[in-house]
């Protein structure tokens, strides 16, 4: 005996949605979003400052890798011998003394680590990528 389609639903309840249902939404992931910011705050600084950024590079990674007496989790490190930065996704997305659902906060959160990165790559201070000179 075969069953048809219509002969599938359980108890009469008709056939079942997805096992997560609407409790996730679809068409992208979180790693998705993060990777589209990091992205675009490069391509942001390397346009801004061709000269020193103009070939800088990144990496995602999930995290760093830790030592048996770390005490702090790096959120980003730098390789200046490839002019690339690279940033740990799960210490910011994860560990942040006042998380926030907010969307800004979290992409301006996200940024920060990418511009503090840079900053270190070519030896500048964070704030002086963000505001450039005003000579």
């Amino acid at each position: 005996m075969t069953l048809r389609p219509r002969d599938r639903d359980r108890h009469g309840r008709g056939i079942r949605h997805s096992l997560s249902g609407a409790l996730y939404k679809t068409g992208g992931s979180g790693l998705d979003s993060f990777a589209s910011i990091v992205s675009s705050t490069c391509e942001y600084l390397k346009e801004r400052w061709p000269a020193e950024l103009g070939d800088l590079k990144y990496r995602i990674m999930d995290a760093p890798v830790l030592g048996a007496n770390s005490t702090f989790v790096k959120r980003w490190s730098v390789r200046p011998e490839t002019k690339t930065i690279v940033i740990y996704r799960l210490p910011i997305l994860r560990l942040n003394n006042n998380q926030s659902s907010n969307p800004t906060e979290e992409r301006v959160r996200i940024e920060h680590h990418v511009f503090e990165a840079a900053a270190e790559l070519i030896g500048k201070e964070p704030w002086e990528l963000i505001f450039g000179d005003d000579e």
